[in-house]
């Protein structure tokens, strides 16, 4: 390792914990798209960092092995809508989540033939986000939303589900992406696959940390995948091809793995 400690940079989320836990070095908390821009400007040596950044990246470098992915219902990435899903005309994005802003359009437009305007929350008022708009939810406050919400006028389209659904493969919403720069790649690589099964092995303790362990811990270990293999590398690699059909990207670079 470097002789002073690696910059790592993390996201704020429940689902992060367990990749997180056996790291004794400092790490910084950004929601996913702000920490993609500190990366960029070579604020971190390793992030865990949105998918779709990681390939749109020159250079890209991440760590094989590890993951936030899942094969199936992922609970916290939703698009909340009231009505008729076909009927959705608008819809409030999440500023914060580049994969999951471009994985919404995906399901909407490819998998449902849906063609609505999108919007990001800071151009309409925050009162619509009480879903009088369809809008983009992720990370905890997805959680929260559903957990509080008894409506039974308000839906809750889950996006890691439908992509599964249409796809029979894992989807990759992050992986540990490092400097191209960093000299030191294979021994933080090896650092982070260790962290991971220690955190992985310590998920109930982690959920008894929560104000809802019981749900905390359903979360971790059956919405949440944490592994990089084959079948994540082909779901992430269907997503690149998707986002370039879309043109919601126009560059695409191989990741290498460490």
């Amino acid at each position: 390792m470097n002789d002073s400690a690696p910059r790592i940079g993390c996201v704020p989320y429940l689902n992060a914990r367990p990749l997180v836990e056996g790291i004794t070095y400092p790490i910084r908390e950004l929601v996913p798209a702000k920490l993609g821009e500190a990366f960029q400007t070579g604020d971190f040596d390793v992030a865990l960092l949105s998918s779709i950044d990681v390939i749109t990246s020159p250079y890209p470098c991440a760590v094989d092995g590890v993951s936030i992915s899942c094969r199936g219902d992922v609970y916290s990435v939703v698009l909340a809508y009231q009505g008729q899903l076909k009927a959705i005309e608008r819809v409030v994005l999440d500023p914060a989540s580049h994969t999951s802003n471009a994985l919404l359009r995906i399901v909407l437009e490819e998998f449902y033939g849906i063609l609505p305007e999108y919007v990001q929350s800071q151009e309409i008022k925050s009162s619509y986000i009480s879903f009088d708009y369809p809008s983009l939810l992720i990370g905890d406050r997805a959680i929260e939303e559903r957990k509080r919400t008894s409506a039974l006028d308000v839906h809750f389209l889950d996006l890691g589900g439908e992509w599964f659904r249409y796809t029979r493969l894992p989807f990759v919403f992050a992986i540990w992406s490092l400097r191209y720069e960093f000299t030191k790649k294979s021994e933080i690589a090896d650092l982070l696959r260790t962290s991971k099964a220690i955190g992985l092995a310590e998920r109930t303790e982690i959920a008894a940390r929560e104000q809802d362990p019981i749900f905390a811990l359903r979360y971790l270990t059956e919405s949440i995948q944490y592994d990089l293999g084959e079948e994540e590398k082909a779901g992430l690699a269907l997503f690149r091809e998707l986002l370039e059909k879309k043109e919601i990207i126009n560059n695409s670079y191989k990741i290498k793995f460490f």
